[in-house]
């Protein structure tokens, strides 16, 4: 199946849960969300740039009533994260797809054609883990203003998660101690590749805005965190770290 049919797949994992259990997931934590990693060659950015704009611009003109969060690496990579309630349905999606595949072609838009040879795609579910994550302000996930995010891959040992899970718990209760309004989230990967593996995200204004702020923070409390880091790098295999940002022209919100 070609490119745009899986972007179509993912699109419809939108509109087959998002829209049937908005009030539920306002009620309750985010759940899972399905996260795309599309790959382009940095010759192709300019022309993926230009067909991408152009599906999207598609999209809403069928206001097709999906949410998708999306994200500009620096890796030349993009990211579509959608949420989902569960897994169930999954099949029928790829019923579904073929129509909505045939609308946009009704509409002058050949996915197939348009995105050939423009990108590779891997695919993973995820979940937020609510306990692990940190929000001293109350709000979660993405934060409005701060386009700028980080995010580590924590590939734990087999075996471990429930040591690392205490090992990241002694961090909240450190930062609740120190009174700061620095903030991250923690997604597990449930469904993917290299598991078990937890996605750490922090995100701010800018770049410079949260260096600005870790370092203040290692100036003053060196000596605590690095018996935090002794305590959590013992269940850690490896960690491999990507810069991003967030898409506001890219995204979409159900209604």
């Amino acid at each position: 199946m070609k490119k745009f049919s899986l972007l179509l797949v993912l699109c419809l994992v939108v509109g087959a849960f998002y829209v049937n259990n908005l009030q539920a997931q306002e009620a309750e934590d985010p759940g899972l969300i399905f996260l795309m990693e599309e790959f382009v060659a940095p010759a192709d950015l300019a022309q993926f740039w230009e067909v991408q704009q152009e599906a999207i611009d598609l999209f809403n003109e069928l206001d097709l009533n999906m949410t998708v969060w999306a994200y500009q690496t620096s890796e030349n990579s993009f990211y579509w994260a959608m949420p989902i309630k569960n897994f169930a349905g999954i099949d029928e999606l790829y019923a579904s797809m073929m129509n909505v595949s045939q609308k946009m072609k009704e509409n002058g838009f050949d996915g197939d054609a348009k995105f050939r040879d423009l990108s590779n795609i891997s695919q993973s579910v995820v979940m937020w883990n609510k306990e692990l994550s940190f929000h001293p302000d109350g709000d979660g996930q993405d934060e409005e203003g701060k386009g700028f995010h980080e995010w580590s891959f924590i590939y734990l040992k087999s075996g471990h998660e429930k040591e690392a899970a205490e090992a990241a718990k002694k961090y909240i209760e450190f930062y609740k101690s120190i009174g700061t309004d620095y903030s991250w989230d923690i997604y597990q990967v449930v469904f993917g590749e290299h598991t078990p593996c937890w996605i750490l995200e922090v995100q701010d204004v800018s770049e410079a805005a949260l260096r600005e702020t870790e370092d203040a923070m290692m100036k003053e409390y060196r000596d605590d965190f690095r018996k935090l880091w002794q305590n959590m790098v013992q269940h850690v295999r490896t960690i491999e770290t990507k810069k991003g940002w967030f898409l506001p022209g890219w995204s979409m919100q159900a209604e």
